[in-house]
């Protein structure tokens, strides 16, 4: 959903919905504001790109336990 206000004010005003007015307004921009934290957190974690993980099932040297990793 798009809102032509930035993440401080939709902070401000869930907080001030929170102390009194429409609760189905509050739960919808709490909503929102939650969502939009869940995404930044989502950007920020990133795999290494030379990480490889196998299964038992693929071509990988150490099958059974034969190697310590």
């Amino acid at each position: 959903m798009e809102l032509p206000i930035n993440d401080k004010d939709l902070a401000i005003i869930v907080n001030a919905l929170s102390l009194g007015g429409d609760a189905r307004l509050y739960h919808l921009l709490k909503g929102i504001k939650d969502d939009n934290i869940l995404e930044q957190e989502r950007s920020k974690t990133t795999i290494p790109s030379k990480v490889q993980i196998y299964t038992e099932s693929d071509d990988y040297q150490c099958k059974h336990g034969e190697c310590d990793i």
